[in-house]
């Protein structure tokens, strides 16, 4: 079964290429396991955002130079962050939690832009697939259909999370890619029983790991612990000291003011 994996996801990362890519880059699994791919076929650069010393930024300074790849370290000061929160609202009006996972996305954008590149790829729908989150876990120790609600969540994927990223990048003039948001893999995936998916509770995405170590990524990215996007590098931390003023703004929908 890993082995059919590795192939697909090989498979499903080659067909988000071009000549030339960027990657949102993490040092995770998801995002290493896209760049390492990617930088056997095609020019790749990296972007990884975070605050000074930020798990993010440690994590991708050790695995790209691993993986032998160019790395732009996009270091946040705490204004810009909320700076890039408030545009992002505006470009995806939502609650704090959501929005906040935009800014480093945005960032990465921005950057990528500035350095010619049309395209950026992304890790998302991992962790649908492949049982990223703790939620998760506490659904099935409820007795939840978990397996329901991961083909629920990764179908609806394009109206929630990948919608938001792809506005924000085209805003910037980049498209956004997700190679992991692939048909072909998620039925492959959706068939492995689902206590298969779920074995390694601690890092979690024990399968995606497996699958990721045979096809040569090192062992530094297969076995980082989760962290999102947003709590890796530092901007949750930022923005919940700012949480009481971020939430004072006006979420009603311009049609519905007088």
């Amino acid at each position: 079964m890993i082995p059919e994996l590795a192939k697909l996801l090989e498979k499903s990362i080659q067909q988000s290429l071009e000549d030339r890519v960027a990657v949102s880059f993490s040092g995770g699994v998801d995002s290493s396991l896209v760049a390492h791919v990617a930088g056997k076929i095609c020019d790749v650069e990296l972007f990884s955002c975070g605050t000074a010393n930020s798990e993010d930024i440690l994590y991708a300074e050790q695995v790209a130079r691993l993986l032998n790849l160019k790395l732009y370290k996009l270091i946040f000061e705490e204004q810009e962050i909320l700076d890039i929160y408030n545009k992002c609202y505006n470009t995806v009006p939502n609650d704090l939690l959501k929005v906040e996972l935009l800014v480093p996305v945005y960032k990465a954008a921005e950057e990528a832009r500035k350095r010619d590149h049309r395209v950026l790829l992304f890790g998302s729908a991992s962790e649908e697939l492949f049982v990223g989150y703790e939620r998760y876990y506490t659904y099935a120790s409820e007795g939840k259909d978990l397996d329901g609600i991961l083909r629920e969540e990764f179908s609806t994927l394009r109206s929630r999370e990948i919608s938001w990223v792809k506005k924000i990048c085209y805003k910037l003039g980049v498209e956004a890619r997700f190679p992991f948001y692939n048909q072909e893999l998620a039925n492959f995936v959706f068939d492995v029983p689902l206590e298969l998916r779920m074995e390694d509770h601690e890092l979690k995405k024990g399968i995606l790991r497996e699958a990721a170590k045979m096809l040569g990524l090192t062992d530094l990215a297969v076995k980082r612990k989760k962290r999102a996007m947003q709590y890796g590098s530092g901007v949750h931390k930022i923005l919940l000291k700012h949480a009481d003023e971020l939430n004072k703004v006006d979420t009603t929908p311009p049609w519905q003011k007088s």
